[in-house]
């Protein structure tokens, strides 16, 4: 009994680092793609994880919701972050913080 909650726990684990690789993946491509819509370049090509933490979905079924961090330039002088939120493997937003607010996409 104790082998196969050992072998579960080592299947969810595998799980899991699959899935965080692919949404880290998805954040990535989805920051270079919003900093591409408004002309700003997408600094250190990167996306940082941030948090994560339980959600619904909209069928109501519980699932991740990771959102990860970036940072871009408009002018090549300041740096500005921008956040990515992703609910299972679906981007639902992404905010870039500048001077003058935060613009919304997705």
């Amino acid at each position: 009994m104790a082998s196969i909650l050992v072998l579960l726990f080592l299947a969810f684990l595998v799980w899991f680092w699959f899935d965080s690789v692919r949404a880290k993946e998805k954040a990535m491509v989805a920051s270079a793609h919003a900093c591409q819509q408004i002309q700003a370049q997408f600094l250190d090509q990167t996306a940082s994880l941030k948090s994560i933490k339980l959600s619904r979905s909209k069928q109501g079924r519980t699932i991740l919701e990771r959102t990860y961090n970036f940072d871009f330039s408009q002018n090549r002088e300041e740096r500005y972050q921008g956040r990515v939120v992703i609910r299972g493997l679906v981007i639902e937003e992404i905010y870039l913080d500048m001077d003058e607010g935060t613009t919304i996409l997705k």
